[in-house]
């Protein structure tokens, strides 16, 4: 099964790729000078750190002289940002934090680098609130699941919740980071969080991740973490999650997910990469989760397994991403 449009012979000096909302244009000079950001400030660094060297091994195999920087989200001045424009393309795997949310995007434009992979500062800034993305897709059609924000410092027994059980995630945190579960309202007695909470209503069906790569939409991922539970734990051990690729469904309903992603993908506006999360409600149904504008690219994230079943090697996608970032900043750099 190979991913369409995926080319593998040498293209004219720009190949076009059209997009629903814009168009890019995939750089092809042979080898590029790429900046790749990883680590950064936020509970994801390790998770962080991990894609970044996966990156950098991949980018360096298909070529690419690659500048690994190790970004604590300390330095956004002119004076430091200035020198990463001599390069060809700066990557993004950072998780979490001003390294996704499109603070270090918007910087980066501000000192005059397009050449940054992945979302533009808004939709970067949409995608990490789940609150708010989730409002974004619902208004598109698309079904979510039921959910309210509980502010940092109040009590969570005394917000107005959607029904228990609950399941309980940062609204601004990836990797599964302080996801949690609640049965009854009693065990939320007395409970503060110091950080704003996304409560939903929990859903008991199949969990599945869609990946979106260059305007491609990449094979289903049907997640089977050991225990029903796709956390932290779950999600960064090998050997403890059943990973099924592509899902396991009929036509109708393995098409339907990937048409909910695609209406995802283009209601918040996201570029070059992605993955977008449902999971089932008691009936069946799909339900958005949640959108990562910048998703793992570690050895047992979801992306680079989607691309393996529609053909990509992990360096052939790195090598997309980056390309498409390149062109996009030599398109900026002749205007």
């Amino acid at each position: 099964m190979t991913a369409r449009g995926f080319c593998r012979a040498p293209l004219s000096f720009f190949a076009r790729v059209a997009y629903p909302f814009f168009e890019i244009k995939v750089c092809e000079v042979k080898y590029l000078n790429i900046a790749l950001f990883c680590g950064g400030e936020s509970a994801e660094r390790a998770v962080s750190l991990l894609s970044g060297a996966a990156v950098e091994a991949a980018l360096g195999e298909m070529g690419h002289t690659v500048s690994k920087i190790d970004w604590r989200g300390e330095d956004t001045s002119p004076d430091f940002l200035s020198r990463f424009s001599a390069y060809d393309a700066v990557f993004l795997a950072l998780h979490g934090g001003a390294g996704e949310d499109g603070r270090l995007a918007a910087a980066l434009e501000k000192n005059g680098i397009f050449s940054y992979t992945g979302s533009p500062p808004a939709t970067s800034a949409l995608a990490a609130d789940k609150e708010k993305a989730k409002r974004r897709v619902a208004a598109a059609g698309i079904p979510v699941a039921r959910g309210t924000v509980v502010g940092a410092g109040t009590r969570a027994e005394n917000a107005a919740l959607p029904p228990f059980p609950l399941a309980a995630k940062p609204l601004c945190g990836g990797s599964s980071v302080g996801l949690c579960f609640f049965r009854t309202k009693k065990e939320l007695s007395g409970l503060v969080f110091d950080e704003s909470m996304l409560f939903e209503s929990y859903l008991p069906g199949r969990e599945y991740s869609v990946s979106f790569l260059c305007n491609e939409i990449l094979p289903v991922v049907e997640i089977c973490p050991d225990g029903g539970v796709y956390d932290y734990f779950h999600k960064y051990t090998p050997g403890v999650t059943k990973e099924v690729c592509p899902a396991k469904l009929t036509v109708e309903r393995y098409e339907k997910l990937r048409d909910l992603a695609r209406r995802a993908v283009d209601a918040l506006g996201l570029r070059d990469f992605a993955r977008v999360d449902f999971r089932e409600d008691a009936r069946g149904e799909p339900r958005f989760l949640e959108a990562n504008a910048i998703p793992g690219m570690t050895k047992t994230s979801l992306l680079p397994l989607a691309a393996r079943t529609a053909g990509l090697s992990f360096p052939e996608v790195c090598d997309r991403i980056a390309r498409a970032a390149a062109a996009r900043g030599k398109r900026a750099g002749e205007a």
